[in-house]
């Protein structure tokens, strides 16, 4: 149990499921040889997803912002970017075309560093050759990365601004004595951070969950292109954490309660406006980041998803019954046996040996297929939490804020959130593609009504 103290994973039910898993999976093997050795590497179970559900609107790209307390200098970046690239090989990367799946093909090119554009998050030209899978965007004191979903998650991407901002100040003369939570340019690559945290955690014969019914959508039209519009707003912590341990909640089942509350007063609206509504079912996907419940260490994609949800065909809730719903249904949701069964039936799709066999092109069209009729429709809204920002306090000194701009929803969703908090502040963005703000108003009036103060930094 030596590798479970080293990940200070302590919970007992836990524990339990690692032993099983280490003696499930003794002798199989797991593939993790250097990506600049082979020159490859496969694409994540989760990754697969993208390259089939791309396009110039869903361009499934993210941004991580750190805002600095002074101006940035260029010619540092730049810099910091070649020796912190050469830390990460596996994101020197393009994609790749197979006869039967994509794959990343190693390239060691740097990712461009460009000014930061007005619309956020655009689509990379992913199908061209050696074209880069994330870049860095420098604006005055801000520096941004944008990656790709086919790369990592937001815990993957963090870790790697994290890193880039640390060599940067050490190249600007900034003295920091410590680089704990930092993956410094100097530490040795571990094999472990390229894996593919699904297959490495993938147990046979989980029964799979439950079929979703569709969920209700806002039903605002959509903006004109480019449509994306993003409201950024912050919050002081110590005004809202007072009022969510008096919920002995947490700060996400709060906030994903608020975003429920905000769907269902829009939904009685409507139905107010005497406009039948097809679908009496809310529903909110909530990232999970895996690391935090298995002990990997993968710098790839290693989320999974908890779906809180609300049936108004059953009628009104209150927020303090919408809050209790939701602290139940994310805290058994995320419960690692409950969530190893997302785990198990996405990567028991992938073993499937007629889906191995079948030509990548008709893999492709089944899955965006699959996706426009189901994985678009069964989410009311996307709430993603990036958790607190760690760093050291003299690195931290030199930083104002960080915040996270979540990819583009898709047409049916129309809205999404996504949330950071470091020190006292918790920025939170919503992502909208449609032509009203009528949301993010009804969200932002729940949380000042509270006497939690709400800062509307700007609206992109």
């Amino acid at each position: 149990m030596k590798s479970l103290r080293m990940y200070n994973i302590t919970n007992p039910e836990i524990d339990i499921y690692l032993v099983f898993l280490h003696q499930e999976m003794k002798g199989k093997g797991i593939d993790t040889k250097s990506i600049q050795e082979r020159g490859w590497l496969k694409l994540d179970n989760a990754a697969k997803l993208f390259p089939a559900i791309m396009s110039g609107e869903l361009t499934a790209v993210f941004r991580i912002t750190a805002s600095l307390k002074k101006p940035v200098k260029y010619s540092a970046v730049k810099e910091a970017l070649e020796i912190t690239s050469r830390r990460f090989p596996y994101f020197s990367v393009s994609l790749g075309r197979g006869l039967f799946w994509y794959y990343l093909e190693y390239n060691q090119l740097l990712p461009r560093i460009q000014t930061e554009e007005k619309i956020p998050c655009t689509a990379f030209a992913a199908n061209r050759k050696n074209e880069p899978l994330y870049r860095i965007l420098v604006k005055e004191n801000r520096i941004s990365v944008e990656f790709i979903h086919i790369l990592t998650d937001g815990g993957g991407a963090l870790e790697y601004l994290k890193s880039l901002l640390y060599t940067y100040f050490r190249l600007t003369g900034k003295q920091i004595s410590s680089d704990e939570g930092i993956i410094s340019p100097e530490s040795a690559i571990l094999q472990e951070e390229m894996e593919d945290g699904y297959q490495r955690f993938f147990r046979k014969k989980i029964p799979p969950p439950g079929k979703l019914t569709k969920a209700w959508h806002l039903p605002y039209k959509l903006n004109e292109k480019p449509r994306l519009k993003v409201t950024s707003c912050e919050i002081a912590l110590d005004k809202l954490l007072p009022i969510v341990k008096g919920h002995n909640v947490s700060v996400t089942e709060y906030i994903v309660s608020v975003y429920l509350y905000s769907l269902q007063k829009i939904y009685f609206e409507e139905k107010a406006k005497d406009i039948k509504q097809k679908r009496g079912v809310l529903r909110i996907e909530v990232p999970v980041n895996m690391r935090r419940r298995l002990p990997s260490r993968t710098m790839r994609n290693f989320s999974l998803f908890v779906l809180p949800e609300v049936d108004l065909r059953l009628g009104e809730y209150t927020f303090e019954e919408i809050l209790k719903i939701v602290s139940y249904q994310l805290q058994t949701g995320a419960d690692i046996k409950q969530i190893g069964r997302f785990l198990s039936q996405n990567v028991g799709h992938e073993k499937s040996p007629l889906i191995r066999v079948l030509p990548l092109f008709i893999k492709s069209m089944a899955i965006s297929t699959v996706y426009r009729r189901l994985g678009s429709t069964q989410c009311s809204g996307i709430l993603t939490n990036l958790g607190s920002v760690k760093l050291p306090d003299e690195m931290a000194d030199l930083i104002d804020s960080f915040e996270l701009i979540p990819t583009p929803p898709n047409t049916h969703v129309r809205i999404c959130a996504a949330m950071v908090s470091f020190r006292n502040q918790l920025h939170l963005n919503f992502c909208n593609i449609s032509v009203s703000t009528h949301f993010e108003m009804h969200f932002i009036k729940h949380l000042t009504e509270l006497g939690i103060p709400v800062r509307i930094l700007n609206t992109k």
